[in-house]
């Protein structure tokens, strides 16, 4: 049974840190034993994201720290809620008429990867 459950976001954002691993091992570290991986980063379940925290980190870097009870919470896949929301945006999307939304043209904080940002001026230059 658990007595407590510590979870942790697994991201992509390397600002948000710790990463994954430091902070699995700094629970373990602080007797924390049962960690639950939550992959807030993306909606659906795919064979690289599996993979890192279904063997890599719940059951190798486990047994390295000594976690004892290592889960990973699914992602939204084909939740009926998610899959309505997903057909509202795109149909409400449609209904505006615009060619791209005003955040699309956006860019993260601090990037500076110069295919992103062409990219970017590429949709917002798109008329319909």
């Amino acid at each position: 049974m658990l007595d407590e459950l510590h979870i942790i976001d697994v991201g992509p954002l390397p600002w948000l840190g710790p990463q994954t691993d430091d902070a699995m091992k700094g629970l373990c570290k602080n007797g924390k034993k049962n960690i639950l991986l939550v992959p807030i980063a993306f909606v659906n379940d795919h064979i690289e994201t599996l993979h890192e925290l279904d063997l890599e980190y719940a059951t190798e870097l486990a047994e390295e720290c000594g976690a004892e009870n290592v889960r990973r919470a699914s992602s939204l896949n084909d939740s009926p809620i998610f899959i309505e929301a997903m057909a509202h945006l795109v149909s409400d999307h449609l209904k505006s008429r615009q060619v791209c939304s005003r955040q699309l043209p956006l860019r993260c904080p601090m990037c500076v990867n110069a295919v992103c940002g062409k990219t970017k001026e590429f949709f917002a230059s798109q008329k319909l």
